[in-house]
């Protein structure tokens, strides 16, 4: 009688679980909304480095007029950017899935190709008019402490966590030399 009450009860735990996940995932989006949003949404470098910059600008002092003019500018050029950079991105997608068709037309992946040119020459284009207007907007000298572009090489940072590393390593060695030289002098 037992071990059917408690499979019973098990039985009903599991429906109950499974239940809920149903409904949870009823409540979820679907996936193609989830797609379309990111593919509206997502942007590629310049997008990223020029919407990073607007962000930095709060940190300056600048005054009212100022701050209306780049979140204005940072409005008009980050959605610029994104559009060029996304048709960018889907000319990619059709120029891949013309060249894994096992026929294709060589004219028109010719024609795919420049288009992704276009329209990365456009965002970089969008990009650089971009920071010029925020440049005269809140001056040369307050344009040059934003520092917004620096790429930092990777070959630097490989060596300076191996530094931290050889560091931290030799710290921890001389503290366990010194643990080692206070007990045995015990």
């Amino acid at each position: 009688m037992r071990f059917v009450l408690f499979s019973l009860t098990v039985l009903m735990l599991t429906a109950g679980i499974a239940m809920a996940e149903k409904q949870d995932k009823a409540q979820v989006p679907s996936e193609g909304f989830k797609k379309e949003r990111v593919v509206r949404m997502r942007g590629g470098k310049y997008s990223r480095m020029f919407i990073s910059l607007v962000h930095k600008t709060k940190t300056l002092n600048l005054n009212d007029e100022q701050k209306d003019q780049v979140n204005k500018i940072g409005k008009e050029y980050a959605q610029i950017i994104v559009d060029d950079e996304n048709q960018s991105r889907s000319s990619q997608r059709e120029f891949m899935k013309q060249l894994q068709a096992g026929e294709f037309d060589p004219s028109q992946l010719k024609t795919l190709n420049k288009d992704i040119e276009t329209a990365n020459l456009k965002a970089a284009d969008s990009f650089v008019d971009g920071l010029s207007k925020i440049k005269n907007a809140v001056g040369p000298d307050n344009f040059a402490k934003l520092v917004p572009l620096t790429r930092v090489d990777r070959n630097a940072l490989v060596k300076l966590r191996d530094e931290k590393s050889k560091e931290h390593m030799e710290t921890k060695e001389a503290a366990k030399q010194e643990a080692e030289a206070t007990t045995k002098s015990e």
